[in-house]
């Protein structure tokens, strides 16, 4: 079998950086779901299928700990390696199989084991391989991050996917260049649609999905859809394969996504709270938001916090707003669509935030914060959650730098 083992490599695949795959952002997380989070300020990190290596990038050269990845793409290794040199973090990049990296012998114990989307676009047995590195060099206490597409959400799409497949193999892409290819088969689709095909008419979002693929970047289109392997589970599926690693869902590395005001009705949110199983309860949610992307946490021995400790860990968090308080909007996307922030108590917070020259402050200080005095200690909670992005923890340190002599991997 070709190195490659069926994934799409023709062209480099896309840059981009994601916050939820950072330490203090899987603290964060855990905390909003009254889990402790027992990872450490200077983490030992693994990204599986780093792709550009931006994300393990950025996080190693502005966090504390150690960063080790592998994507089996020797190009892609090549780049992520330029950046590493640059920055010279304590960060260790390697272009092995995901079946070769499991055999290494000088890999530690992980705080977190991070793989963003390729679990939807590798084979059964290199999801078995990554769910045995998991149970292995997963400590307990970590947590492992992994994002994936799923279903219901993707559903009406699956056929327009085959027939991009069967086009690649059996079509006119056969003897293209890739970005041809790749035009050709959007091309191929939308030729279908307008010889008035009854199954774009009777599945409007597969029409308006198409008519949006049309406008994104060829790159992204052959590393989403172009790959031997499509993927695509229910939530309830990944949990069960995770489960023999002994791991347990904690929550979406996605805030919002656990904040049932902000992603469902006031139906479905009175729906959702008569539901007791946790696996239930959260397919449930992906059926009335229709979801097609999950940003899942797992921790091996996940720790449930009581009230107490729970308030404690709050108060003990301090958060500081990384833009300018006149930047901050005051409206933001979510599963209802685009929801207005309430003034009175957003506008209250942000003041108190921007106060002393955007000092970082704890959540102690903000519940007894004149211009906060008002609000309840929940609403001050929610506030900070919703507003991630803009509201962050501060670093805990500076991370070490490597000699220049030192390559580290």
């Amino acid at each position: 079998m070709a190195w490659s083992y069926g994934y799409f490599t023709d062209l480099n695949y896309t840059h981009g950086y994601y916050p939820e795959m950072n330490p203090a952002m899987l603290r964060l997380a855990c905390l909003c779901n009254a889990v402790e989070p027992q990872l450490p300020d200077a983490p030992s990190y693994l990204e599986l299928g780093f792709g550009q290596g931006v994300t393990i990038n950025m996080l190693a050269a502005a966090s504390s700990g150690t960063y080790w990845g592998t994507d089996f793409n020797p190009a892609q290794t090549v780049e992520a390696r330029k950046l590493a040199d640059a920055s010279r973090a304590d960060i260790h990049l390697y272009d092995d199989s995901f079946e070769e990296f499991a055999n290494r012998r000088d890999l530690p114990d992980f705080d977190v084991i991070a793989l963003h989307g390729i679990w939807s676009w590798i084979s059964e047995n290199n999801r078995k391989i990554i769910t045995d590195i998991i149970r292995r060099k997963l400590r307990p206490g970590g947590v492992a991050y992994i994002s994936y597409n799923c279903l219901p959400g993707w559903a009406p799409v699956v056929p327009i996917r085959q027939l991009m497949s069967l086009y690649q193999d059996n079509g006119g892409g056969k003897m293209s260049r890739p970005i041809e290819m790749i035009e050709g088969t959007v091309q191929f689709a939308e030729e279908i649609a307008k010889a008035g095909s009854y199954y774009f008419r009777d599945n409007p979002f597969a029409r308006h999905h198409l008519e949006h693929m049309g406008k994104q970047g060829r790159n992204y289109l052959g590393h989403e859809y172009m790959n031997a392997v499509w993927h695509l589970e229910h939530f309830s599926d990944m949990a069960r394969s995770l489960d023999e690693a002994k791991l347990t869902y904690v929550g979406s590395a996605r805030l919002l996504d656990g904040i049932d005001a902000f992603q469902l009705n006031e139906e479905g949110t009175r729906f959702v709270s008569q539901i007791g199983h946790p696996i239930m309860r959260e397919t449930v949610r992906d059926f009335l938001v229709n979801r097609r992307f999950r940003t899942d946490i797992f921790a091996k021995g996940a720790r449930p916090l009581p009230g107490r400790e729970h308030r404690d860990a709050w108060c003990a968090l301090a958060f500081v707003l990384v833009v300018p308080e006149i930047d901050v909007p005051k409206k933001i996307m979510c599963a209802r669509g685009e929801v207005a922030l309430p003034a009175d108590k957003y506008d209250l917070i942000l003041e108190a935030l921007a106060d002393d020259g955007y000092r970082p402050k704890r959540v102690e200080e903000l519940l007894k914060h004149d211009k906060l005095r008002k609000l309840k200690p929940q609403d001050i909670v929610d506030l900070l959650t919703v507003l991630k992005g803009l509201v962050l923890p501060p670093r805990p340190k500076a991370p070490r730098r490597r000699s220049p002599s030192s390559a580290g991997r």
